[in-house]
């Protein structure tokens, strides 16, 4: 028997088509609700249908069209409530990806070089919903760089905090009541209107704008302004030093510098460094897991446990 596959027809007499063919689209089509154990499993009871389906625009009158209408035949509901669709991705020329142009980045070769943080930020900046995506090596070194900053910024605040972190309120074993001055109560400010910000865009699925005002905040606010400032206010002060008259230590800041004296000041100092970079962390740990899941490891804090599922900031 001789048997003929292709896209046309054969030209010759006495071909019989096979009967037994389906759509190939159809058993993934089921995948919504044959994945969580329908009609009967926990699962689906609880998780179908979903909140959102992220595909390529490509496949979306191939798989998403035929997973809604066979969600419906065999449900009764729509499988899902959003549908985000990403870009395909191309090389720095603006040209699709394949083996026989050479022209493939191979993640796996770029995670062993430069992190697999590197190479999520890279598909992340720059990417919006249904537009292609321009990558190269050169970006993904660009981030690279972006998760040493995030490194070695963590790492000077870990050095200046103390084993328990400050806070301004009075209760908890270890903690120390701390006043902030009128620039510390600025910068929380600040970092709380980031947080809503990022928030906002996650939300409106905007996430090329979340990862970038991320990345710029904190780099360019806290890494070279936030901790370049509380620099001077860490040195541990001499038990010979005494506050000048008019001013108490830790309690009465020069009105020009934001910047008090003693031992109050620094755990000020150390409260802002402790709550920017917890801030950050949480924020960035969709975008950037590995690095972010690292450094948290080696926060003080009173009680271990995983970012996922420490409470997002701007709630």
């Amino acid at each position: 028997m001789e048997i003929y596959v292709g896209t046309e027809p054969p030209k010759d007499e006495g071909w019989t088509q096979d009967p037994d063919v389906f759509d190939t689209w159809f058993s993934s089509g089921q995948w919504p609700f044959a994945t969580l154990g329908y009609p009967n499993g926990k699962d689906f009871k609880d998780f179908y249908p979903t909140s959102v389906m992220e595909t390529g625009w490509d496949i979306l009158f191939f798989w998403v069209a035929r997973m809604i209408m066979l969600g419906l035949y065999v449900t009764g509901k729509v499988p899902f409530e959003h549908v985000y669709l990403h870009g395909l991705v191309r090389d720095k020329d603006r040209q699709k990806m394949s083996k026989s142009k050479g022209n493939v980045i191979d993640p796996l070769g770029v995670i062993d070089l430069y992190g697999a943080d590197a190479l999520r930020m890279a598909l992340v900046i720059g990417n919006t919903a249904g537009n292609d995506i321009i990558i190269s090596e050169e970006k993904i070194k660009g981030y690279r760089n972006f998760a040493n900053k995030i490194w070695n910024a963590s790492r000077f605040v870990l050095m200046n905090l103390d084993p328990l972190s400050p806070t301004p309120l009075p209760k908890g074993e270890g903690r120390v009541r701390v006043k902030l001055t009128v620039a510390d109560k600025k910068t929380l400010k600040e970092l709380d209107a980031m947080a809503k910000k990022v928030t906002s865009h996650l939300d409106k699925f905007e996430f090329h704008h979340a990862g970038e005002t991320l990345y710029h905040y904190f780099w360019h606010t806290f890494a070279d302004k936030i901790i370049e400032q509380m620099k001077p206010r860490l040195q541990i002060p001499s038990p010979q030093s005494s506050p000048t008259r008019g001013e108490e230590a830790g309690r009465n800041p020069s009105p020009a510098t934001g910047r008090g004296q003693g031992e109050g000041d620094r755990k000020a100092a150390q409260y802002i460094l402790h709550t920017c970079l917890a801030t950050c962390l949480k924020l960035l740990h969709p975008f950037m897991p590995f690095v972010t899941e690292t450094i948290w490891q080696q926060m003080p804090k009173e009680k271990q446990s995983m970012l996922i599922v420490e409470k997002w900031p701007s709630k």
